[in-house]
């Protein structure tokens, strides 16, 4: 069962007189079944979970999908999508034009911060002051969703083996890890401004799968794989279909609070390189930093965040996500492994 917050009537029922009046040829039922509908707004929508996301929420009746990014959508969908600048004013503009019920905001730390590169001040967390301003203004918002990362937590040996939500980071932050607090501590001040909004923030492990594409599933998937000499990190995933549906749980189970997003297990580097029939190239420092380097020149990018992790791992408690936030993935980090190499059951 899907679940529908009170709202005020949609752009089409707010037509409803000059439907009425008969300008326009729609029954009074098709009227009120526009009403019933909730408009989600969805920022970062032309990233591949973004844009499956959207393909998943606009085929349900019961929902109105806007989307917006700053640019082209990496995978087809019908909902309206606005090319928007996602730190402009013109993103405050669009949400208040659409009135959404429910923001999904999945875009909100700049990209470049991720690859450990400047950024004007402003644009650090992007979009978040134009799109929480706007909010303020709106009496329609009951819920925000907040795609987070667990490279909140960094990557350093002073950290405890398990990372819960309340858990301090230590150690020497990356640009990216700076961001995300910066992004979260905004957050944290929204809900103490306006307790009448539920604010889910979803920290994700490293989204993992065949189809992805990004910079931990492009490293992993090499046929050769550098490695750093003397380490053995073990690490944990969100399969990219998980991650979809944790979104969309969030969408239909609004519980405030910041969860840790993972499947069940945890795998060494070394055992996720196995699963993967991959040649693992252990390499001193200097010169992983340097193979590291190659691969950034060949299109292959692994940003300043994930080398920490390729060097310390991480591992987040999901106790919260299962007991509070109410999901749980389907796929394991074994399985979630084994399905980003193409097989379906552990064959060594």
């Amino acid at each position: 069962m899907h679940v529908l917050y009170p709202c005020v009537a949609s752009r089409e029922a707010r037509r409803g007189t000059e439907m009425s009046t008969g300008r326009y040829p729609v029954s009074v039922g098709v009227v009120l079944l526009s009403s019933m509908m909730q408009r989600v707004l969805i920022t970062g929508a032309a990233s591949w979970t973004g844009g499956h996301l959207v393909r998943h929420l606009e085929t349900r009746p019961d929902l109105e999908v806007s989307a917006v990014d700053d640019r082209d959508p990496v995978v087809e969908f019908e909902a309206d999508f606005q090319r928007l600048s996602l730190d402009r004013l013109t993103l405050a503009r669009y949400v208040l034009e659409v009135e959404p019920e429910v923001v999904i905001h999945l875009q909100a730390v700049h990209p470049t911060s991720e690859h450990g590169r400047s950024a004007e001040a402003e644009e650090r967390i992007l979009g978040s002051l134009a799109l929480f301003g706007a909010i303020e203004r709106l009496d329609t918002v009951r819920h925000v969703i907040v795609k987070s990362d667990t490279a909140f937590y960094g990557a350093s040996p002073r950290n405890p083996s398990v990372l819960s939500e309340s858990t301090r980071p230590q150690g020497t932050p990356s640009r990216f890890q700076r961001d995300l607090t910066e992004m979260e501590r905004f957050i944290v001040q929204a809900t103490i401004r306006h307790p009448d909004i539920a604010f889910t923030v979803l920290r994700f492990a490293p989204i993992f799968g065949p189809r992805v594409g990004n910079p931990i599933s492009r490293y992993l998937t090499l046929p050769v794989v550098p490695t750093l000499m003397g380490f053995d990190p073990r690490l944990q995933f969100i399969h990219e279909d998980d991650a979809v549906s944790a979104l969309e749980h969030a969408l239909d189970h609004p519980v405030s609070g910041t969860f840790n997003i993972a499947g069940g297990g945890q795998l060494y580097l070394s055992r996720i390189l196995r699963l993967g029939r991959r040649i693992p190239q252990p390499l001193p420092g200097r010169l992983f930093e340097g193979a590291l380097g190659g691969l950034s020149r060949a299109g292959i990018d692994v940003p300043n965040h994930l080398r920490g992790l390729l060097k310390h791992g991480r591992i987040t408690d999901t106790t919260a996500m299962s007991e509070i936030f109410g999901f749980e993935p389907r796929y394991t980090c074994r399985q979630t492994a084994l399905h980003a190499y193409g097989y379906k059951e552990e064959t060594s």
